[in-house]
């Protein structure tokens, strides 16, 4: 089992922490589609942001959310970076959903547009670092953040300078703005000026589709099932806080790009003091794609992958067994859970440990896209 941070306490504090809402739907939308309680009376979510940039004192920083499909955009108060290198922002978590960030350099010229932050290049990783080099070269890239379900978050980004020209003409200068590591985003992938992105209006973000998955699970009544797509960073993690099993199946909606690299627990009600979290075991070593698995046969498997490889389907339904077993616990023998694909699935690496077929967990799992 690994053991650094405990995947149980992130179960239980999905909400508040990594695990929480989707990230990719409105208030008003989200509740039912991604799995939350629906609870209209509550009051939206808001998530704090502390942006640092360097290589920009004096410039100012504006947030803005313009998404295709929806008719109005918003525009948070543009704040001065000053010699902390920070700006503090509280919005709605919804609407770091596909939010743009505009940048502007008291030594920029009149270029005709405005610049944007790019928070992702073509071909590098999630969560990746970024350098100056990189950056200069990237020919492609994209400026609009995928979001976090967090309360609180931090990002940093660098600004350094490119030549340009003014509308006139004239030698200038414009800021090569960009996250220092890599941010899980989204489209559009526009093409570059030396690294550099901007606008004319706002920088117009596209919402990925998504996929309706739908875990049939007989005999695990009052069993809670979380999804999630880990990442290093916090601000890169994708989830959705875990939902009870009722009348043997669950659904959750999740953004099509990020089934790929899928985990999911399970906290049953028979569970003791475990000291971790199950989690789905998609594939045993040994086994191929599509290969069936039984109980006996998961029992008797030493490692598996919690790393779903993920579906480009609209709707997908995947039967999962999970049962009861005795493991070793925190105290003595406890009753533990196991849970796995019954038809061997598309994964991804890590392969964890699984004694006895069981994955458990204390992290949030980072699956090697």
């Amino acid at each position: 089992m690994t053991r650094v941070r405990r995947l149980a306490a992130v179960a239980v504090t999905m909400a508040a922490a990594v695990l929480a809402t989707t990230a990719q739907h409105d208030p008003a939308t989200a509740a039912t589609a991604d799995g939350s309680d629906g609870h209209a009376d509550r009051a939206p979510a808001t998530t704090a942001l502390h942006i640092h940039i360097t290589g920009c004192n004096r410039c100012t920083l504006t947030l803005q959310h313009a998404v295709h499909g929806q008719l109005t955009v918003w525009t948070s108060k543009p704040q001065r970076i000053g010699a902390d290198e920070a700006a503090d922002f509280r919005l709605l978590t919804a609407r770091t959903h596909g939010l743009s960030f505009v940048l502007r350099a008291p030594w920029e010229g009149n270029t005709g547009a405005v610049p944007n932050l790019v928070t992702r290049y073509r071909g590098h990783k999630i969560d990746s670092p970024v350098t100056r080099a990189e950056a200069r070269a990237g020919s492609r890239a994209e400026g609009c953040w995928a979001g976090t379900s967090v309360d609180s978050a931090r990002l940093s980004f660098h600004v350094a300078r490119v030549p340009g020209r003014t509308i006139p003409g004239k030698p200038t200068q414009i800021p090569l703005a960009y996250a220092t590591h890599t941010m899980s985003s989204w489209r559009p992938m526009v093409k570059t000026y030396k690294g550099t992105i901007a606008n004319q209006d706002a920088f117009w973000c596209t919402r990925p589709k998504t996929t309706t998955v739908t875990f049939a699970v007989p005999g695990c009544s009052g069993c809670q099932i979380g999804v999630m797509n880990g990442a290093r960073r916090v601000e890169n993690a994708w989830s959705v806080a875990p939902r009870t099993v009722r009348n043997g199946s669950i659904s959750f909606r999740v953004p099509r790009p990020l089934t790929r690299g899928i985990s999911a627990t399970v906290v049953a009600p028979w569970e003791g003091a475990t000291g971790y979290t199950t989690v789905v075991a998609w594939r045993y070593a040994g086994h191929r794609v599509g290969d069936a698995v039984t109980l006996a046969d998961a029992r008797s498997r030493s490692e598996g992958s919690p790393c779903w490889g993920g579906t480009t389907s609209t709707d997908l339904t995947v039967p999962l067994t999970v049962r009861q077993v005795t493991v070793p616990g925190t105290t003595g023998p406890t009753a533990g859970t196991i849970a796995f694909a019954r038809v061997t699935q598309p994964w991804l690496k890590p392969l964890l440990p699984a004694g006895k077929g069981v994955i458990g967990s204390q992290e949030v799992i980072a699956c090697r896209k």
